[in-house]
C-alpha cells in the first residue's frame, strides 16, 4: 500500500469513528416555542396618583414566545403577552360593556443552568413596551383609558421539567418595572385627546409581579 493511500484510508477510518461521538454531542442550537399562562398582580402608580391597581387590576395573561437557542444553555427570543385584566377597581368583571386588557411584548435572554438534567433551573433578562387599556360603554358615548410606555427591564426564573430532550415544562416568576409616557382618552363626546406625552412630575414607575407555568417545545 502506497503512502498516499494508507493516508486516505487513515482519514476516512478517523471520519467514521468520529461520527457516532458528533450524533451523541449536538451543539444543541435552534429554535424553540413557548407557551405561558401568567397571574399578573400590580404594583405601583400608573401615572400621577393613579394606582395601576386601580386602573387596571390583575390580570389572567396568556404569553407566547419564540427563542433562538446558541447553545443548549443560552437562548435569544421575542415574547408577546395578552393580559386580560379585571379592569378598574376590578369592575370589568360585572359589566357586560367593558372590556380591559395590558399587552406587553419585547425580548429576553435565557440561561438554563442544566439542559440535560430532569430538574433545570433557568433564568433570565429582558425588556420591552407594554400597552395598557380598558373602556366601558358602546359607541360614541364609551369611556376609554389607553396608557402606553417602556417595559425599562424584567427579570424571571424557573424550574423546567425535562420531560423529554425536546419538551420543557415548569413554573416560574416574573417582575417588571415599567414606566407609562403617553396617554390617550375619551370621555364619551365630552372630551377626548390622543397621543398626549404625560408630563414628568406626573410620570410614576410600576411593577408587575408574575407568578406562571411555561411550556417550551424546542424544534
Amino acid at each position: 500500500m502506497t503512502s498516499r493511500r494508507f493516508i486516505a484510508s487513515l482519514v476516512l477510518t478517523f471520519c467514521l469513528g468520529a461520527l457516532p461521538a458528533a450524533a451523541q454531542e449536538p451543539s444543541g442550537a435552534g429554535l424553540a416555542l413557548g407557551v405561558r399562562g401568567a397571574f399578573g398582580i400590580p404594583v405601583g402608580d400608573a401615572f400621577n396618583d393613579l394606582s395601576l391597581s386601580d386602573t387596571f387590576g390583575t390580570t389572567v395573561a396568556p404569553q407566547v414566545d419564540v427563542s433562538y437557542f446558541f447553545t443548549r444553555q443560552l437562548s435569544l427570543g421575542a415574547y408577546f403577552q395578552y393580559g386580560i385584566a379585571a379592569g378598574p377597581g376590578n369592575e370589568c368583571a360585572d359589566s357586560v360593556n367593558c372590556t380591559s386588557k395590558v399587552l406587553r411584548f419585547g425580548i429576553d435572554l435565557d440561561y438554563h443552568f442544566r439542559p440535560d438534567g430532569f430538574v433545570s433551573p433557568w433564568v433570565g433578562v429582558g425588556v420591552g413596551y407594554e400597552i395598557g387599556s380598558w373602556e366601558f360603554g358602546e359607541g360614541a358615548e364609551n369611556t376609554r383609558l389607553e396608557l402606553r410606555g417602556y417595559d425599562l427591564g424584567h427579570a424571571h426564573f424557573g424550574l423546567d421539567l425535562q420531560l423529554t430532550r425536546s419538551i420543557a415544562v415548569g413554573p416560574y416568576i416574573s417582575a417588571s418595572v415599567g414606566q407609562y409616557d403617553k396617554l390617550s382618552a375619551r370621555l364619551g363626546t365630552v372630551f377626548e385627546e390622543n397621543d398626549r406625552d404625560i408630563i414628568s412630575d406626573h410620570k410614576q414607575l410600576h411593577v408587575w409581579i408574575q407568578p406562571g407555568v411555561r411550556a417550551q417545545f424546542r424544534l
